[in-house]
């Protein structure tokens, strides 16, 4: 009976992601204006551009920002395909039921970047990202730097959430 509480939750999981995702878009798309041809035609002009060395073409956060992109991009397809072989009639339980764990394991590993990156925002870092697995967590953090403290207290934090021992903690300042 865990099996089938499991299997819900994991769907109703990934119903909730889809939903916030799909309502995300919806706002996004919202927020989209249609140009007539002839606005486009139009040049554009220097004096609209600003000052173009206040551009941050450099920032380091847009990495973090790129990062998370992608990997929402890549978890989706991940968990499509393993949504694909969930519902199909063809595939054997034992196939199915390794699926079901995959979505499991990629829901876990969601929550787990979520809570180490948003506590590590909490510490006072403007971004962090989660790399784990397989018994070792790496955490990138946005910092200008770093003193012995500041590693120790990150360490202890993102082993906690991770459930693995401190020493298998990696931290790499991005700047």
């Amino acid at each position: 009976m865990s099996g089938k509480k499991a299997w819900v939750i994991g769907i109703i999981l990934v119903g909730l992601i889809t939903y916030f995702f799909v309502s995300g878009i919806n706002k996004e798309m919202s927020r989209i204006e249609i140009v007539p041809d002839e606005e486009l035609l139009r040049p554009m002009l220097a004096e609209d551009l600003g000052d173009l060395s206040e551009w941050k073409l450099d920032d380091p956060l847009t990495f973090f920002v790129d990062y998370r992109l992608e990997r929402e991009r890549v978890r989706a397809q991940e968990l499509e395909m393993l949504n694909e072989v969930i519902n199909n009639q063809k595939v054997g339980e034992n196939q199915r039921h390794q699926a079901e764990e995959q979505v499991l394991g990629l829901i876990d590993l969601m929550e787990k970047e979520l809570i180490v990156e948003n506590m590590i925002k909490a510490l006072g870092y403007s971004d962090a990202l989660l790399f784990s697995g397989k018994g070792i967590a790496t955490v990138m953090l946005y910092a200008e730097s770093l003193s012995e403290g500041d590693f120790m207290r990150i360490s202890d934090t993102v082993a906690a959430a991770c459930g693995i021992a401190r020493e298998e903690v990696q931290v790499i300042q991005h700047k």
